[in-house]
């Protein structure tokens, strides 16, 4: 299978309650105005937002801004977090959105004149061709649309669930599922070539 979810030993219930109302602690901590508790979540989820906009922009500064952007955006909207449900996917669903306004309002490339352009690959742009082909997530992102790679992300580069993927993506579970089996398909079809 192209994307197996990695097994590793799993947490205890016990562990897992704990990390959860941690967490929740947290939330009302910083909710209540205390920065330290607001610091804290940014440190225990700041990597997985900033993988996530990564993913999604492949520009390192571009994403380092959407990141500060979502941390300040949940920051301001911390009223309106549902607690019953983990912190990192209300911040994923915040990240994704920042991001899609991103490149709504971005400003597009400008075309090189043909005139100006080379036509014979540079030994970087072969050695990067070679790197991609032999990167699964350098192929999903060349064979599939934004909205598969995205959910594919979700789903396995985040090792989220169905549901999880769903709500961040503001889908169905089933609509997830669907694009998951078909971006696999495309995967392995373009892949096969």
């Amino acid at each position: 299978m192209l994307f197996d979810r990695q097994t590793s030993p799993s947490a205890s219930e016990a562990e897992l309650v704990e990390v959860s109302t941690s967490e929740s602690a947290l939330v009302r901590q910083a909710a209540a105005g205390d920065a330290v508790g607001f610091e804290q979540i940014v440190r225990l989820h700041s990597s997985r937002v900033f993988n996530f906009v990564h993913q999604m922009t492949r520009q390192r500064q571009d994403a380092e801004d959407l990141v500060q952007q979502t941390f300040i955006k949940a920051y301001h909207n911390l009223h309106r977090f549902d607690g019953s449900r983990p912190i990192i996917n209300w911040l994923l669903t915040i990240a994704r959105r920042s991001t899609l306004n991103h490149f709504r309002s971005s400003k597009k490339w400008d075309e090189m004149p043909e005139s100006a352009a080379c036509s014979d690959p540079s030994p970087a742009a072969n050695a990067e061709q070679r790197e991609e082909k032999e990167n699964l997530w350098a192929d999903a992102r060349r064979l599939l649309s934004q909205r598969e790679f995205e959910i594919l992300w979700l789903r396995f580069g985040e090792d989220l669930s169905i549901e999880e993927t769903a709500r961040i993506a503001g889908l169905t579970q089933t609509h997830v599922k669907v694009i998951v089996f078909r971006a696999k398909q495309h995967l392995m079809k373009g892949r096969a070539r």
